[in-house]
């Protein structure tokens, strides 16, 4: 059976927030990269000197390559979301989802010079297969601690509006950087949360933690 990490069921280390004694927060992206949408959501995190932690699927990154290569000439974290992330990713079995770890942080290692060390499981369970998978390729498991939903989102000024009044200090925000919704209000949504005095920091401060091997 699988459950959400935090239940610390199946596996008892991993991050899902930062300290909440300091005014700060990170933003992350899961699912991309995406050719129309991931450029865009980078533009605006250059703009406003915003550094972010994209968690790929490894079969997107054919064609794709050259955001991957932007994304770490950047600054951003690159994490590893499985190489398939298929619908069922949670019935595989260890070796197989292990295999599937291993050959994204041997393309993203190929294409970046960066060997991947954060990972975010699909659909963000672990199963005793799943924590198999982790021990043997010896990565860290990241999560969230505020899930935006925006893949269901319709209304962007709702989410807008329901991201800043929700937003706490330490948390690790989770986007898609596949979602047109998000695209379009991150801008608005930077702004607004650097004026509720939140500092919007690299995911690795955040957590205290090394990215890469």
């Amino acid at each position: 059976m699988a459950f959400f990490p935090s239940s610390g069921f199946h596996y008892p280390y991993f991050f899902s927030h930062g300290k909440d004694k300091e005014n700060i927060i990170s933003l992350s992206f899961d699912d991309g990269p995406d050719p129309l949408l991931t450029p865009l959501i980078l533009d605006i995190l250059k703009q406003h000197g915003i550094t972010a932690a994209f968690f790929i699927i490894g079969k997107k990154i054919s064609g794709n390559e050259d955001i991957l290569r932007r994304m770490v000439s950047e600054g951003h974290i690159v994490g590893n979301h499985s190489w398939a992330h298929t619908n069922l990713w949670d019935f595989n079995s260890a070796r197989r989802m292990a295999a599937d770890l291993e050959r994204n942080i041997s393309e993203v290692a190929k294409i970046t010079g960066v060997k991947m060390k954060l990972f975010r499981p699909p659909f963000g369970v672990i199963n005793p297969m799943v924590a198999r998978a982790i021990n043997k390729t010896g990565v860290k498991v990241v999560t969230w601690s505020f899930r935006s939903f925006d893949t269901v989102a319709k209304d962007p000024s709702v989410l807008l509006q329901k991201t800043t009044a929700s937003v706490k200090a330490g948390d690790i925000l989770l986007f898609h950087d596949t979602s047109g919704i998000t695209a379009g209000i991150l801008e608005n949504l930077i702004v607004s949360l650097q004026a509720e005095k939140f500092r919007i920091v690299p995911l690795v401060e955040l957590i205290n933690t090394q990215a890469y091997e």
